[in-house]
């Protein structure tokens, strides 16, 4: 499993503090700055997985659309997740992100293929599905 860096910092450091733990005690049993320490560590994941927690997609009207400041589980999936974003002069859909629009390209359409709604930067006409629509 990949974690995010803020995950893999705060992990590190649960690992450096149980090693602290570990080494500083003649005994085996950790002193109080050592459980301090790793209770503290622990902390940082619960908040670093909220984090990344924030944001879901929610029905609004006909379209299923992504909320960055809200949380909870997903109300809808999009038929196509992804959004159009500036890239240099351009504006290219990323169907890895998520979020609204940054930019409108100046050509192009969504077309059905199958039961997907699929972008087509070299075609022209009005568009034969629409990507926001909640999947069935």
């Amino acid at each position: 499993m990949k974690l995010p860096c803020i995950a893999t910092a705060v992990l590190a450091s649960i690992v450096s503090a149980g090693a602290a733990l570990a080494a500083g005690s003649s005994s085996g049993v950790p002193d109080e700055r050592g459980v301090a320490s790793t209770v503290s560590a622990m902390g940082s994941i619960g908040e670093a997985a909220a984090l990344q927690a924030k944001g879901r997609y929610k029905r609004q009207g006909e379209n299923c659309v992504w909320d960055a400041g809200d949380s909870g589980p997903n109300q809808c999936a999009p038929r196509t997740a992804g959004r159009f974003k500036k890239s240099g002069d351009s504006c290219v859909w990323d169907a890895k992100d998520n979020g609204p629009d940054q930019c409108t390209p100046p050509q192009g359409r969504w077309k059905t293929s199958g039961n997907d709604c699929v972008w087509d930067a070299k075609d022209s006409g009005p568009h034969q599905c629409n990507p926001r629509q909640p999947r069935k």
